[in-house]
């Protein structure tokens, strides 16, 4: 080889590795130019998608509260109504007014007290000066209403001082205890004409008698008022009540309007 083309060899071999030398650092810069431009396409859709939920998050939030702020309001609106009309009501349980009837209203402390007047009359006078007390109806009748029969219920005893107090005052006396009581344990059957029922008497402890339908014993009908009844002092009248024993049945007996056995039941 001639001296000149060895000289051109060596140059063409200097200028490649020169050009390979050269285009080493360039391609590096374009890769790593790419490599960065796709991260930052990668963080910056992350970022965004962040966002996007974070968003999201804070409106199901906001909606939530919203929400919970509607039924705040709706809650105290209907408190507030509710306050509005309780003003003008009173519950009954709370400010019960006293019963009516004064010194004979059907209260526990009465009731009481008259039966401890019962005993003590008793124990003195006997069953001579007991009255068993009955009590109908006036509007109901037994079978035909043109039979003249109905139904007498009996509630309770009632005693008295014999010298000055007669059946019908004591009755008058005692009748809104009588009456309470009557439609209290009869409820169906009186308690729709409390006001007007009717009062009867028979003799003391006779109730036996009257279930087996004897014809001497004769019920007597009692005023429901007599002048100077209120004048009678209540420990000279007492009042033994009817208590239910017999699963609430009571005890009744059929009679006519003027308190005898009708003819058909004499003997049964």
């Amino acid at each position: 080889m001639s001296r000149a083309a060895t000289t051109a060899a060596a140059a063409i071999l200097i200028l490649a590795n020169a050009c390979v030398s050269s285009s080493t650092p360039l391609a590096f810069a374009t890769f790593h130019q790419t490599t960065t431009s796709s991260i930052d396409k990668k963080i910056t859709y992350s970022f965004n998608t962040k966002n996007t939920k974070s968003s999201t998050i804070n409106q199901k939030r906001n909606d939530l509260f919203m929400h919970q702020s509607y039924l705040l309001k709706s809650r105290l609106t209907a408190l507030n109504m509710v306050k509005e009309e309780e003003k003008d009501y009173v519950s009954p349980m709370r400010q019960r007014p006293p019963p009516k009837g004064g010194d004979i209203a059907y209260t526990n402390e009465n009731i009481l007290r008259q039966l401890r007047y019962y005993n003590d009359i008793r124990k003195v006078g006997g069953k001579d000066c007991v009255q068993d007390v009955y009590v109908r109806d006036p509007n109901t009748s037994v079978g035909d209403n043109n039979n003249n029969v109905r139904l007498f219920w009996f509630v309770g005893k009632v005693a008295r001082c014999t010298g000055t107090v007669s059946p019908e005052l004591a009755v008058a006396r005692l009748f809104n205890l009588i009456e309470e009581h009557a439609t209290r344990i009869r409820p169906i059957e009186l308690g729709r004409s409390f006001g007007s029922l009717e009062f009867y008497v028979a003799p003391g402890d006779t109730e036996s008698k009257t279930s087996q339908n004897d014809p001497g014993i004769r019920l007597k009908k009692m005023p429901r008022s007599v002048d100077g009844a209120e004048e009678v002092a209540l420990l000279e009248v007492g009042l033994n009540l009817e208590i239910l024993t017999n699963q609430g049945a009571g005890f009744c007996i059929v009679r006519t309007e003027d308190g005898v056995v009708p003819p058909h039941l004499i003997g049964m």
